[in-house]
């Protein structure tokens, strides 16, 4: 009886073992440093911790951001990677930009993120080119919610935005992004955006 009982605990130990090795091949720091065409980047973030955001939504990994943004509220050092998907919609282009792009999709982009209890660095790279594209740091992590245009197709954004002013409005970035002025432009990186809610008609 005893020999059976230390099988089963050995088999359960290897198991476990084997199980947190699975999780650290996954891990985001791997991930991040992995040279991986679209697709195949897109499959193995989903399959980590990893945030994922898909066209205009999360689609997965959202409990992964929610601890990651508490942490670093409360000013902990913390960390996440984030995985944006992006595809080129045939229908609302033209046939010879299409044409002209259709190559270069489906990319995928990874940010990942580190706040060191002061600052936020943010290194960003297309997950098919091993050399970092751009690497920066931030002072703050602000959180922006509310209704879009009228216009627009979705009810409602969710934004978290890296910039270096605690008290921008996400009204002021917006500014400066169609601004015709180079002055009106603020320095920010968007890191999570997510839009809900399609309107009818």
């Amino acid at each position: 009886m005893k020999k059976i009982i230390t099988m089963i605990i050995i088999a359960v130990s290897i198991m476990m073992l084997a199980s947190c090795a699975k999780k650290d091949k996954g891990g985001s720091i791997d991930l991040f440093n992995t040279v991986l065409k679209a697709d195949e980047a897109l499959a193995a973030a989903k399959n980590s911790d990893t945030v994922v955001f898909e066209g205009y939504g999360i689609s997965s990994g959202k409990d992964v951001w929610d601890s990651f943004s508490k942490k670093a509220a409360k000013g902990e050092k913390a960390s996440v990677l984030c995985a944006y998907y992006y595809t080129l919609d045939e229908q609302n282009i033209s046939e010879e930009l299409y044409e002209q792009e259709k190559d270069e999709y489906p990319v995928l982009y990874f940010k990942l993120i580190e706040f060191d209890g002061q600052q936020y660095s943010v290194k960003t790279r297309d997950s098919k080119k091993a050399e970092i594209e751009r690497e920066e740091t931030f002072k703050y992590l602000l959180h922006f919610t509310g209704k879009c245009p009228s216009t627009a197709v979705f009810e409602n954004y969710e934004y978290y935005v890296l910039a270096d002013d605690n008290n921008l409005t996400w009204e002021q970035i917006e500014k400066g992004l169609f601004s015709s002025q180079l002055d009106d432009y603020i320095r920010h990186d968007m890191v999570y955006s997510v839009c809900s809610g399609i309107k009818e008609g």
